[in-house]
Parts: C-alpha cells; structure tokens; sequence
C-alpha cells in the first residue's frame, strides 16, 4: 500500500512540475512567481489523479451505476432540459451577433453560456425536486 501512495505523490509532483514548467515558458515577464503559484495549486489535483490511479482501485469497492434513486433522476431530468436551453441560447445569441455585427470577445460568449448552462441546470433541478417532494408530504 506505501508503493501506491508514493505512486500517487510521485504523480502529483511530475503533474506539478509539468504545469509550473509550462507557466515558466509561457510566462513573458517574471516566470518564477506564476510558475512557483501554479505549481503549488497542481499538487492537490496531481495527488487526487494520483489516488484514483494508483490507490482507489485497491481500497474502493466498485459500485454500479446509481441510476435508480431520485437524485440521479432529477439530475438527468435537469441536464436534459438545459442541453435544450443552450440550443436556444446559442441560436437567440448568434442571431443577436449576426444583426446587430457586434463582435464580442470569445471568452464573454463563452462565460455567458456557461453561466446560462449553470442556472438553467440549477433551476431545473430545483424545480424537479420541489415537484417531486411537495407530492410527497
């Protein structure tokens, strides 16, 4: 069990290196504080990689797909709807581009569906359990 978890720390580490390494050569003025930054928020999600890899499969019991209780269902109900309210969306905002010929930034476009994405989810899921648990009591 010792080897899996330096398995795991050793992956963390490499994972770590490798993105402080890419900030240092991508970063024009002063790479050593970005890379340094960068490096050290990476060794968590390098350790959590590292843990599913090397450590989960010998300590975690497998468990099959939880498709039958009611959160999974409120959560794909959600997902469902949402998939079609970025549809719309996508549409209403490229047609607003196209008329009206502004160009915005990629990253405002995209930020903006997301957070779409994100509300629609959230209010659709709260809304199916509201639903689902006011017929209950």
């Amino acid at each position: 069990m010792t080897i899996r978890w330096i398995c795991a720390l050793l992956t963390a580490l490499s994972t770590a290196a490798a993105i402080a390494t890419a900030t240092w050569l991508f970063t024009p003025v002063a790479p050593a504080l970005p890379a340094a930054v960068f490096g050290i928020c990476t060794v968590p999600a390098g350790l959590a990689i590292g843990w599913i890899v090397f450590v989960a499969p010998r300590t975690t019991p497998r468990q099959g797909p939880s498709d039958d209780d009611v959160e999974s269902r409120w959560l794909n109900t959600a997902m469902s709807g949402t998939a079609t309210d970025l549809i719309c969306a996508i549409g209403l905002t490229l047609a607003a581009v196209s008329v009206t010929g502004a160009e915005p930034p990629t990253q405002l476009l995209l930020i903006g569906l997301l957070l779409c994405a994100l509300a629609s989810a959230t209010a659709r899921y709260t809304l199916q359990r509201r639903r689902t648990l006011s017929t209950q009591t």
